[in-house]
This record gives C-alpha cells, structure tokens and sequence, in this order.
C-alpha cells in the first residue's frame, strides 16, 4: 500500500558504529553515522553527585580516546568496546547505545530489575556509551514505579565533557524481555516537541541485559547491518534465488554501489526536490553491481526492473527527498546462526525497535553464501510470521512511489484532454485548495466530464450523472471477491478545479491517493497537492451509491465520503433540483411531519423562512435588525404552502406594531441527510407526486426513509408544496426538532 502521512517527534538518535560490507571487489563501504540530539528539552539541574560522576565517567572515556589517538587506532567498535569494559571494571553498569557489545555489569541491572518486579526500593545508574559522548540513565525505583533522570553528555572541541541535556521523567513503559532487553519509555516536556506536535516528547529506551554470542554480532555487522531496513525491502518481504517475489532491485542498487565501487552513485536526484531525475544506467554498470551480490539470472533481472533493449540500459529513477523512511526505524540483531551442509548460512534476525518498545518488532531468516573470503551472496529471505502481522509503516516501499508517480501521470494525462475547456479562463488570487478561476460555469463543467468520459475516464460533476461508472462497480466487485483493484475518479468541481481519487484495494486493505489538479494560463494544468489516506470502509448500495469512510477523518468533516455511481434519470435531478434541494430534515418539521391542509399549522416555524426564501429568489436572506417585513414573509410562504396570513402570524413571531416577523436563524446541524428524487406521477389536476429517497451516506444508508411530497406548480415558475408523508426504511425517522432544544 501507499506510504502513510508521517509522524514527527524528537528523539536522541545516534546511528550505528560503522560496518564493513565485503563483496568481491575491492571498495570502501560508505559510513552512515549521523546524529539528532535534543537540546532543547526540560532542564534537569543535577547535584554535586551527579556532576562527580560524570566527570569520573569522562575521564575513563577520554583517557580510551586519547590512547587511541596516540597509538593510531581509529577503530569505533574496538574503542567502544573499551570504553564499556573500562567501565565495568569501575564498577559501573555500561552497554554501548546500539548494543553491539555485552553489556558491563549486567548482574546489577538484573538485581533492579527484580527489584522493580518485587516492588521494592533501590537506585541503578546505567551508562550508555556512544561514539561522541555518552547516556547517563539514573533510575530510581519503589513500590513498583520508576523514575528516570537521562543526561546526555558530549565533549565539545576543546576537549570539556558538557551536559548537553537532562531530563526526567517518571516511567510509563517497563519491561524485561524474553531476549533479554531492559525496555522502558517516559514523557517530559519539551518546548521543542510542544511546538512540533502540541504535546509531551518521549523517551523510548532498549538494552541488552543478557549477553549475545560474539559470532551472533559478528555475523550481523558483515551481513545484515550493513543493508538494514532503511530504504530498501531486502529483508522484509520473501524472496529466495528462485523467486525474487517483491525484493526491489532499484534500492538494492542503491544499497550496493557505493560498497562496490567505493563512492556515492552518479544518479542523484535532481534539485527538484519532490521527483529525481531519469537516467539510463548502462546494462554492465546496473547488472554488476546485482549480481555481484545476488544470485541473478540477467533475464529474470530484466523482468523485474524495466530494461531497454535499443540502449541496452536500466530505466532508473532515484528516490526523491520526500521518498524517505521514517525519521526513527528498527535495526536488526543476529540472534542465532546454522552452518548448512551446502556451505551457506541461515541466520536468524530480530527487529529490535525502541520506538515500539520491543525487541522483536519482526523476524526473518536470511541465507548468506560465502564464495571466498571476503566474497559472498545473498541467497534468500523468509519472514517469520509475528502475532498480529507486520506492519512497517515506517517503511516508504520504492514501488509506492512509482506507483504515485503513475497515478500522477495519470492524472496530468487526463487533464491535458480538457485544454479547450479553460484555454479562455481567467485567473484570480485563490487559496491552494482553489482553483483560482474567475468564473467556471455548469455548462462547462459538463463538457469536461464529457470529454474526460469519452476518453474512457470515470468522471462526474456536480447534478451530473458519472461517466463510465461501471468501472467503480468492477472495483468495488474486485473488492468483495479479495482481488487486487484500483479504479481513479475525475471530479469536476464547480470552480473549475479538478481532482483525481483513486482507489486501491491492496491485500485486502484500500487507500486513496488523491491529485489535485489547478490551471494555469491557457489551459495548462499542473499538479496542486497530493495526499494519501487509509479507508476504513467502503460499500456499493443496490441503487448505487458509492460510500466510504476514511480511518480518520478530518475534524468537523462528514463521517463518510460518497458518490451517486448508477445515473438517475433527467427528469428526477430536474424535480430534485426545483422541489427538494434546500429543504432541511432536521432543521424543521416540513419533511419529517405528515401533513396536509388540514394540519399544516404543525410545520409552520419560524426559521424554516430562510430557506424557502432561497428556494424561491435564489439568494440568500438579508435582514435589517433581524426583522422580515412582513409583506415579504407572508407573501412568500402564502405562495409555497396552504397557510394563511392569520396561521402565519399566530405561529412565526409576528409583530404587528413592526408589522414584521423575527428572523430566526437555522443553526446548521453536522451530517444531515438529503433527499433525491426517485419516481414521480404527473396527475390529472397538474399536481405531481414526487417520491424522494432520504439519503444519509454518514450512516451508510442511500435509503433511511421515503417522502411522498405532493407538489403543484405555478405558470411563473413558482409553486406550492401541499402535502408529506415519510416513511422509515433503513433508518428511524429525525426527531422533530424543538425550537426549545437550542435555547
């Protein structure tokens, strides 16, 4: 599926100790380090104990260092192997922030964790060793809760230990796992996170108590470290010699050239930051580098990446900037290893994900084939099923960004077939979400769904039946048989501009991806926003309206999302239009009381004058004190409904000595339904029945209820509702609304 809108927080991210990759030519592997760290969090002012500390703890830290430098040894795995063995012999608790070394004095952090169990009072202090600095962790139990006081300290360039950072905070997550890890997390204010995501910042913290065989380590920082889980889908999906299945061989190429030829690719993206450039990458440069390092048939290569023959080149578009994984992911850890009798090696790797508090967000086995000594393959991987499935949202999959940059196109190409329709247009200043054209009128609404309809599109407009809506059906059929589907609708909005939703049903699971289309000048479109959405639900009703709700929904929009797919006749959206649109079910009683003359005193309200004021000059109500004339009032609802004036002034607040009625407004109510018109009869005594579904898409239902409205026009274009009567089908009736209710 699509990659999913991101979430954005701070955090303390220091990236691995570097790892060698060796494949079968010589090349320096490219190093990753990078770091985040927080500065801005809530100061925590640390006692004289505290400062002694980390001053003993620096020393023993700089002191490594500089013997390192002395005797020429740059090796960041070897120094900080030392320095957590050096600390141990201090008798401190240490482990190195990646744990790629056992852990110094686990036998304590043990004892505290029992202590934690047991409900009983005692204090550890943990040392968390990085390559520029290191994590002071404070803990602090009793009774079963934890408190945390976290220092971040880091030497500055002329060598001074300085505490970058402290914090405290009372533990909401604790847990030692079967693999041996000590996870916790506790939140704290930050000015900096407060201002990101309105809220607290979280700690999330994962160490290795228990201690892991060195080969274990050895084996991921050769194999696996290397590639990670970051850009690439190497290790999160099967695949084997015999069937690559979905492993992408575009981030494999990513992955792999720099350890090939020692250097960064020369096919970067391009300065536009949302799209890279294409190149053609000559078929010897692309297939070496796969092949080097998997068991690939070039023909099987060329199947599964796109391969042009007259150049004898790769197709390669690099990932844009916005194509990048979220900012804090898993990282693996060999946790056992078989020698097969073949000569390969199966290992078995855990996720470990502080993030998600677990040391084993995923597993999978992967199979290594050495070749030589410092020459290898991959042979496969086997992803080993977790409770509740895997979900790598954090994951932005290269094939999801080839598939929206296919629906963009798409989208564009469409567009493009609409030029004559806004080659005239005028343009003014508009909000982004806007088209900025100055007049778009129904007529040419119309014609560009006609045109986009003709060109096999699925397209609609306001009051317009959909073109080639048939193919949402064969969606939504795809569906509910579990086949794999897409369908995009074209939507004409009634300012000209012009947006692209489509539907995926991937695996079960569906998404929208929505362009946004705007015009320039001269009829050019171009591409205005884009998001993705996860759906929760979707239904086809036997009429055929097409009715989904996203998993979360904008704040004050509609519970649901809907399109009338099956056409409804001329004559009905012309009755519609004139008789039905802009009257209220839930504001008045008009439609959801039966009445007649006999009883039309029942309906007569107040507010309901604003609308029928609409209805009848297509504008809306202007008052002055909030007071209607009362000529205007009495000579407009005398027209649309059997009343008389003396009905009208005993029931709609009226003023004689103002000769006026007070304006009451209608307070809009949120999701209301609407009524269509369905089928009608033209009777003898020029009166016309009309029966109007009640249509309620935020309650899934295109059938709620039925009005049977009888009406009867006027030779000036007016006309009079005589009678309702409504009858419940999907749904109760709307209560009839008490004016009382809103005082």
């Amino acid at each position: 599926m699509l990659e999913k809108n991101r979430k954005h927080y701070l955090s303390v991210i220091i990236f691995m100790v570097a790892a060698a990759i060796t494949g079968c030519k010589d090349g320096t592997p490219e190093r990753a380090d990078s770091e985040i760290v927080e500065e801005n969090s809530s100061l925590y002012a640390p006692d004289k104990g505290d400062n002694i500390n980390a001053e003993d703890i620096g020393k023993i830290y700089g002191g490594i260092y500089d013997e390192a430098v002395k005797l020429g040894r740059s090796d960041s795995l070897d120094i900080i192997r030392r320095i957590v063995s050096g600390l141990g012999e201090k008798g401190y608790v240490a482990v190195d922030d990646r744990n790629q070394v056992d852990m110094a004095g686990a036998g304590q952090a043990q004892e505290f964790c029992k202590a934690v169990e047991e409900k009983k009072s005692a204090a550890l202090t943990i040392i968390v060793v990085m390559e520029t600095g290191f994590r002071k962790l404070d803990l602090n139990t009793e009774d079963g809760k934890v408190n945390v006081v976290s220092g971040y300290y880091k030497y500055d360039q002329n060598g001074y230990l300085q505490n970058i950072s402290t914090v405290s905070y009372p533990v909401s997550l604790w847990k030692y796992t079967e693999e041996g890890y000590l996870i916790f997390a506790g939140s704290y204010f930050s000015e900096d996170s407060y201002v990101l995501t309105l809220g607290d910042a979280t700690e999330h913290t994962a160490l290795r108590i228990l201690p892991l065989e060195e080969k274990c380590r050895a084996l991921n920082r050769k194999y696996i470290l290397p590639v990670g889980y970051e850009r690439n889908n190497m290790f999160l999906c099967n695949w084997s010699e015999e069937d690559y299945g979905e492993l992408n061989f575009y981030d494999i190429f990513d992955r792999f050239y720099p350890v090939l030829h020692g250097r960064h690719a020369p096919y970067a993206a391009n300065g536009n930051l949302e799209k890279g450039g294409t190149f053609q990458i000559p078929e010897g440069i692309f297939e070496d580098v796969i092949t080097t390092y998997f068991p690939v048939d070039r023909s099987i290569l060329r199947s599964k990446v796109k391969y042009i023959p007259e150049s004898a080149a790769y197709e390669y578009r690099p990932r844009s900037f916005a194509q990048a994984d979220y900012s804090d992911i898993p990282y693996p850890e060999v946790v056992s290893y078989v020698e097969n009798q073949d000569g390969t090696l199966t290992l078995t790797v855990n996720a470990v994900y502080p993030y998600e508090n677990t040391a084993r967000s995923f597993c999978h086995k992967t199979m290594i084939r050495p070749l030589s000594e410092n020459c290898f393959q991959y042979v496969s991987n086997q992803m080993i099923s977790m409770e509740g499935g895997c979900d790598f949202w954090w994951h932005a999959d290269r094939a999801e960004e080839e598939e929206k940059e296919k629906f963009e196109n798409t989208a564009l190409t469409a567009a493009e077939q609409l030029k004559e329709v806004y080659r005239e247009i005028e343009l003014t200043e508009a909000p982004f979400y806007g088209s900025g054209i100055k007049v778009f009128t129904e007529d040419q609404c119309r014609e560009a769904v006609s045109i986009l309809g003709n060109a096999g599109y699925v397209s609609v407009t306001e009051d317009t039946n959909m073109k080639n809506w048939e193919k949402v059906e064969g969606f939504y059929r795809a569906y509910t048989e579990k086949r794999d589907a897409e369908v995009t609708i074209f939507n004409v909005n009634s300012d000209g501009y012009l947006g692209a939703v489509t539907f995926i049903c991937r695996k079960g699971e569906l998404q929208t991806y929505f362009v946004g289309i705007g015009w320039k000048e001269g009829g050019i479109p171009e591409i205005r926003e884009t998001s993705v959405r996860d759906i929760e639900e979707i239904n086809l009703t036997e009429k055929g309206y097409f009715i989904y709700a996203y998993k979360n929904p904008i704040v004050h929009s509609s519970l649901r999302q809907y399109w009338r797919i099956k056409p409804l006749s001329d004559r009905c959206r012309e009755l519609t239009s004139k008789y039905v649109y802009g009257l209220s079910y839930v504001n008045y009683n008009v439609l959801v009381t039966n009445w007649d003359k006999s009883n039309v005193e029942d309906i007569l309200m107040p507010c309901m004058f604003e609308d029928i004021y609409r209805i009848h000059t297509g504008e809306n109500l202007k008052t002055e004190n909030r007071r209607i004339p009362g000529e205007t009032y009495e000579k407009i609802m005398t027209i649309y409904f059997p009343v008389s004036t003396e009905q009208l002034r005993e029931k709609c607040g009226y003023d004689r000595k103002s000769d006026s009625y007070e304006y009451e407004m209608i307070f809009p109510r949120q999701y209301p339904p609407f009524g269509e018109v369905v089928d009608y009869k033209e009777n003898a005594d020029g009166t016309i029945t009309l029966i109007v579904d009640g249509v309620w898409a935020d309650y899934n239902s295109d059938l709620a209820f039925t009005n049977t409205i009888v009406v009867q026009p006027f030779e000036d274009g007016t006309f009079r509702y005589l009678s309702n009567t409504i009858e419940p089908r999907e749904m109760e009736v709307p209560a009839i609304w008490d004016r009382m209710e809103k005082e």
